[in-house]
This record gives C-alpha cells, structure tokens and sequence, in this order.
C-alpha cells in the first residue's frame, strides 16, 4: 500500500512539475504599442513605427494601429524590418487588418486566451510577404473601425525595429459614379452626333 501510495505521489508531482514548465514555455502575446488616428478624411496617408527590446524566445509582441472611416474607402499598408543578423533582428513579422476597435487597455500588456480568441475572430485580411516586408494589397472597407496589427518576435540582441505606411483611399459612392458615366455616356452621344 505504501509502495503504491509513493508512486502516485511522485506520478502526481512529476505531472505537475511537467504541467509548470509546459506553462512556463507558453507563448505569450504582449501588446506592446496601441496608436488610434481617429476618424480618417480620405484619402488619408501616415506612416508608424516601432523600436522594442530584446524579448523572450517564445515572446511575441502585438502593435496597433486603430482608425475608423465614415464612408466607403479602400485600405493598402506595407510594414518592413531591418535585419541586423543577431544584434537588431525581428522575425516572423506579420501585418493584420481586424475590425474593431484598437486595445484601450495598459500597455505593455500580455493578452489572455480570449482575448486572443476575439482578435483572430475580427481578423479581415492578413499581409502576404516575407519575415522582413509586409503587405495588405487593396481592400474594401466599409463604413466602421478597423485595425492595423503588427505582430512579431524579437530576435535580436539589442532589440529590434519596424516601419510601416497605412493608405487609406476613398472609393467614389456607386450613384455619384453612375452620374458620371451617365454624363459622359450624354458626351459621346452629343459628340457623335455634332460629327455627323
């Protein structure tokens, strides 16, 4: 009884030691920068960026930039990085579109599981690229508030570095465009027919 008692005693330690060390090695997402640029006039341009400090190998860090829009516009941004080797590196560098709100909590602050949950949900289009350079190729947006997301590690000895443009470009309302058309449609015609 003693034998068997000993054993599940040091089954249940080595679980739980194996269980502190597997939360010990978890990755953690840390928002480290929260900019809003409020309500855009488009076409609206600026361009952001960001120094950070060396991080933990399994550390990853979350910038945003958050804006809202009134009216139809159509969104473009590219981020980069300067890879220094191991003395200024950031690696595994992706941009995000969500929509919602930017965090409006502390910063830095290090992100629960369902605050993670609810920002891959509100995700519209991730960046395409390499671990140096970023881009968001055009997207439609509608009326509402949007937020560009710049995630990463921090590789490098002394820290690491980025730099990014947001375009945001308006889109003409379809009945304006359906008057012009209209409109040149007339154009043509009274041309043609002056011609004739």
């Amino acid at each position: 009884m003693k034998a068997s008692l000993l054993t599940r005693f040091r089954s249940a330690a080595a679980a739980a030691i194996a269980m502190a060390s597997w939360g010990a090695m978890a990755d953690t997402l840390t928002i480290e920068q929260s900019s809003n640029f409020g309500t855009l006039t488009l076409p609206y341009t600026n361009n952001f960026g960001l120094s950070l400090a060396p991080m933990a190998a399994d550390d990853t860090f979350l910038s945003d930039y958050g804006f809202s829009i009134g009216a139809n516009g159509s969104l473009t941004s590219a981020v980069v990085t300067i890879d220094l080797g191991k003395t200024f590196d950031i690696s595994d560098m992706t941009v995000s579109l969500l929509q919602g709100p930017a965090w409006a909590g502390a910063v830095p602050s290090d992100l629960t599981a369902a605050q993670i949950a609810d920002r891959d949900s509100r995700i519209i289009v991730t960046g395409s690229g390499s671990s140096m350079t970023q881009t968001i190729d055009e997207v439609p947006l509608g009326p509402g508030n949007y937020v560009v997301e710049i995630s990463g590690n921090v590789t490098g000895t002394s820290g690491g570095t980025y730099a990014g443009l947001l375009n945001v470009a308006a889109v003409p309302e379809p009945t304006g465009l359906a008057l012009a058309l209209a409109g040149f449609g007339l154009l043509a015609l009274t041309r043609r027919r002056s011609v004739r």
